[in-house]
């Protein structure tokens, strides 16, 4: 288990401790204050009574989930004390409102003052139970950051024509963060000042970071632009580690990521979405759920139109396609049959058109309906997809976009959907100057992402999906 995995567990197994403490404070409080407990002996059998023993065991598994859905569990070497205080006082206010509505509506009085009472014992327990050891562990982690018992390996990347950006940022303020320079990476690949011991070029960057154990990248930007700047982002992506950037002369479509902290060098994360932990934990787990219960439900309806789709025409029912997903990690996008089998017998990709004569005729009411899209709920369950994300392109296309286009780049940070802003906004594409304009309302969506927006397209979906206006 590594060191955040512990850290994680840690809370985990601190909130659930606190959390089942705070339950039985509260039975206590609740055996002495309300009438319905007085039918009970004694407080001992109170507490063996299989409506509390029931309370005791699933409400602190229940407020874990709660706790993950906070982002509690998110960021956990960068927590701001701040939003520590004001996550753990919603969840118990969550926590607080589950009780009163679910195990205390019945017991509630005409005595306003001893209701208010009872609605603070609750709150009171909940919030300082599980407050104080998030408290305590958080302190000692940041102070093992700050004594360097705890630290993060991390490679510099920048231009290697200018020696001295490494050298400054070496001996920044960034131990405050428990960054600790171990590895140079040349984004050029030259470096005339330097020894081979200094660093190593981009070209050879996939063994040094293997070897060197690094967990973070720090990008300075090129001289060149912002676009040399994407590229070089563009090659981290593949390591899956955290990238961070130099926040000093960022372009307008960058203004409103997070700082990684504001007593520190201007650093921001561009390795996710510039989301709060909340939204990001809520829409993975309203994913997760959403899809495994569509995954279900459509289970019979895929088999039907399976089944039609090889009697329309000879080949699979199902298509696989790689594409590129987060962090530009290829995976296999599942989808019904749509088109003639070796619809690309040269081998060269192409994109669909309207009138494409690939197109098988159940295919064109499958595009039309976007019934093709169903399996992808499989994806969506297994994290490659989201229900709502920029668009997964297929590799051969990234790479000719992002020539023309660097700033596609940044939609590597999230996962991919099934649906996006740019599909209901745009549609579907059939040239690489129409996925370039299509891909700009995948940079607004970015930019606007929440919980409410993706609502609103999934609406903005259905309404495509009934009207049948797809291809």
């Amino acid at each position: 288990m590594n060191l955040h995995a512990r850290k994680v567990t840690s809370y985990v197994v601190a909130d659930w401790l606190s959390t089942s403490l705070a339950v039985l404070f509260f039975n206590m409080v609740r055996y002495s204050l309300l009438p319905s407990a007085s039918i009970y002996y004694s407080l001992s059998d109170f507490l063996r009574s299989p409506m509390v023993i029931a309370g005791q065991i699933l409400f602190p598994l229940g407020m874990i989930v709660v706790y993950y859905m906070s982002g509690f569990y998110s960021n956990i070497f960068a927590k701001s004390r701040v939003v520590e205080f004001t996550t753990t006082v919603a969840t118990a206010l969550v926590g607080t409102l589950v009780i009163i509505f679910v195990a205390l509506i019945n017991d509630l009085t005409n005595d306003r003052g001893q209701d208010y009472r009872v609605f603070l014992a609750v709150f009171g327990f909940l919030f300082l139970l599980v407050y104080i050891p998030r408290v305590i562990i958080t302190s000692l982690t940041k102070k093992s950051i700050s004594d360097g018992r705890i630290s993060f390996p991390t490679a510099i990347v920048g231009p290697g024509r200018m020696p001295e950006t490494f050298r400054e940022f070496a001996a920044s303020r960034m131990p405050h963060l428990g960054f600790r320079p171990a590895l140079r990476i040349y984004a050029d690949n030259i470096c005339p000042e330097c020894s081979e011991s200094d660093g190593v070029p981009i070209s050879d960057m996939e063994h040094a970071i293997t070897a060197g154990e690094i967990s973070r990248f720090i990008v300075l930007p090129d001289p060149d632009g912002w676009e040399a700047t994407l590229e070089t982002i563009n090659r981290l992506y593949a390591f899956q580690l955290p990238i961070f950037v130099d926040a000093r002369r960022l372009p307008p479509y960058l203004l409103n990521q997070r700082l990684v902290s504001f007593t520190a060098d201007p650093l921001i994360d561009v390795s996710h979405a510039h989301l709060p932990p909340s939204t990001l934990c809520s829409k993975r787990a309203l994913d997760f759920s959403i899809g495994l219960t569509m995954l279900l439900l459509t289970a019979i309806p895929v088999g039907i139109l399976a089944l039609a789709v090889r009697i329309d025409s000879p080949g699979p029912a199902f298509f696989r396609q790689k594409r590129v997903g987060r962090h530009r990690r290829h995976f296999t996008i599942f989808k019904l049959r749509t088109m003639v089998c070796d619809a690309e017998s040269d081998g060269k990709p192409r994109l669909s058109s309207p009138g494409d004569a690939r197109i098988t005729p159940l295919g064109r009411i499958l595009r039309k309906y976007r019934l093709d899209e169903l399996p992808q709920f499989l994806n969506v369950v297994r994290g490659e997809m989201s229900l709502v994300g920029p668009r997964p392109e297929r590799p051969e296309f990234v790479e000719q976009i992002e020539k023309r286009a660097p700033a596609h780049a940044l939609l590597h940070r999230m996962r991919p959907g099934i649906t996006s802003l740019a599909m209901v906004k745009y549609g579907y594409a059939s040239s690489v100057d129409e996925m370039i304009e299509r891909m700009k309302f995948d940079l607004i969506y970015l930019q606007n992402v929440s919980i409410l927006s993706d609502l609103k397209i999934l609406l903005y979906t259905f309404r495509t999906v009934f009207s049948g206006k797809g291809i």
